[in-house]
């Protein structure tokens, strides 16, 4: 079940933006009830942060993007193929290029016109395929990697609980 906790669009200080993006799901299929909202770019990038994704992901005003390098071509089409299990699920697609072991990923929500949570999401799930991927060494392309989506969920949900803490001990210390 999914429950948005806040349609409110706060700028004034990070505590406001984290309850203006927060997300709670359960099931990958949750994900299709979510009405998107474009994000500005300080929520885009406390989104990022708060799922240690900012070092790795380009924010263009429209779109996520990242090139993934992987060690072959059978990885990257492993890769692809569980991704695009888990985004036939989420009703929710990437754009991506893919040229031998190199795989470019653009996402986006064409309903809002740029980034929304959504995209957010996805490049969560991505990255921990990838880890994934690299770490198995999968090489067989008829499979996908064999990674619990609601594990993968229940992480992102840990992470914005773990991020509310060290906001409240900041504030406590100012």
């Amino acid at each position: 079940m999914l429950h948005h906790l806040s349609k409110q669009r706060f700028t004034l200080n990070k505590a406001a933006n984290l309850d203006s993006i927060k997300v709670f799901i359960k099931d990958l299929k949750d994900i299709t009830s979510i009405v998107p909202c474009k994000l500005d770019e300080t929520e885009v990038q406390l989104s990022l942060q708060i799922h240690a994704l900012d070092k790795s992901w380009k924010i263009n005003s429209k779109y996520l993007a990242k090139e993934y390098k992987f060690d072959t071509f059978k990885q990257a089409f492993v890769f692809m193929n569980t991704i695009s299990h888990m985004a036939d699920e989420m009703n929710h697609y990437p754009k991506w290029i893919n040229v031998y072991n190199r795989l470019n990923v653009e996402i986006t929500t064409q309903d809002v016109s740029g980034i929304s949570i959504k995209d957010v999401i996805l490049a969560h799930l991505m990255e921990s395929v990838f880890k994934d991927v690299k770490e198995s060494n999968q090489e067989n392309i008829g499979e996908i990697i064999k990674v619990s989506p609601n594990q993968l969920l229940q992480i992102w949900n840990t992470n914005y609980s773990q991020y509310q803490e060290i906001l409240k001990k900041n504030v406590h210390n100012l």
